[in-house]
């Protein structure tokens, strides 16, 4: 899995906390522009998770097997998303615990509120056409209809979507993207979860 823009990070969070209750390898990547939230929330945040599923099992030294749990099975990954997109894709980025790289694409890839500008839409889109696996991957991005002034949005990442799978650098894929549910309070901005998914 991978979160973009996590700050805290809980819906990755939850899937770590899974993947090391099921003892599965799979591998979180907590991605977020700036190093400061990643140490000084996500990772606290984090630890907290898996300390909690551990104290559960009845572990006597939860911080240990925590931090084991978090150097096996996550990544975190500060600064310019196009440049963590590059590090993947030339397997630059690797597992503490393991030395091995991390696989480039991603069963599952979420953001929210990453869509508040018509260029953050194109990058966001392009980090699913990117890293989704292809048929069966999901991204996951919650957002506002419209954030008002900048140009971002739920319709705005739809059109980034069919922009960046018209480009030369789909390569005959296409992001489908649709709106899974709408959160309308009647008082203030509407929000869409969106599903996206990369197919042939």
């Amino acid at each position: 899995a991978f979160e973009l823009g996590c700050g805290h990070g809980l819906p990755a969070c939850l899937l770590l906390r899974e993947s090391v209750r099921r003892h599965t390898n799979s591998v979180v990547v907590f991605s977020d522009f700036n190093d400061f939230v990643l140490r000084d929330v996500t990772i606290p945040n984090a630890l907290l998770n898996v300390c909690g599923l551990y104290q559960q099992q009845g572990n006597d030294s939860v911080v240990d097997s925590a931090s084991q749990a978090l150097l096996k099975q996550s990544i975190y990954a500060g600064g310019d998303w196009m440049g963590l997109s590059h590090k993947l894709s030339n397997d630059e980025v690797v597992l503490p615990a393991t030395e091995r790289p991390v696989d480039e694409q991603f069963d599952v890839l979420l953001a929210s509120e990453t869509t508040y500008t018509t260029e953050s839409c194109q990058d966001t889109a392009y980090l699913m056409l990117k890293h989704l696996k292809v048929d069966i991957g999901v991204g996951l991005v919650a957002t506002k209809r419209f954030y008002f002034g900048v140009g971002g949005g739920a319709d705005a990442f739809s059109q980034a979507a069919d922009k960046v799978s018209e480009s030369s650098q789909s390569h005959g894929l296409r992001l489908v993207v649709r709106t899974i549910q709408s959160y309308d309070t009647g008082n203030a901005n509407i929000r869409d979860l969106l599903e996206v998914r990369l197919v042939k």
